[in-house]
């Protein structure tokens, strides 16, 4: 009954009820599936897979930024030896 009492008590239970009602869905696979086929559905695959294609490009194009930047930095380094000469 302490528990109950306390503040801490309090939160716990309030998470508790709160992760329940987050992990019900009060819709159908019927009707996801149907709202996955609508237009706005469409347009959401869509948008997802463009966010796929543009984050793999992003990762190549940071790979190569990443390269080209070792690559300046070695000729940096080259160049400092040579007027050290």
């Amino acid at each position: 009954m302490y528990l109950l009492r306390s503040g801490a008590g309090i939160l716990l239970i309030g998470a508790l009820l709160g992760l329940g009602a987050c992990t019900r869905s009060s819709e159908s696979a019927k009707q996801r599936h149907e709202d996955a086929n609508s237009a706005a559905g469409k347009l959401g695959k869509a948008a997802h897979t463009v966010a796929v294609h543009t984050e793999k490009a992003a990762q190549v194009a940071g790979r190569k930024l990443a390269k080209a930047a070792h690559q300046a930095h070695e000729g940096w380094k080259e160049a400092a030896s040579e007027s050290k000469e």
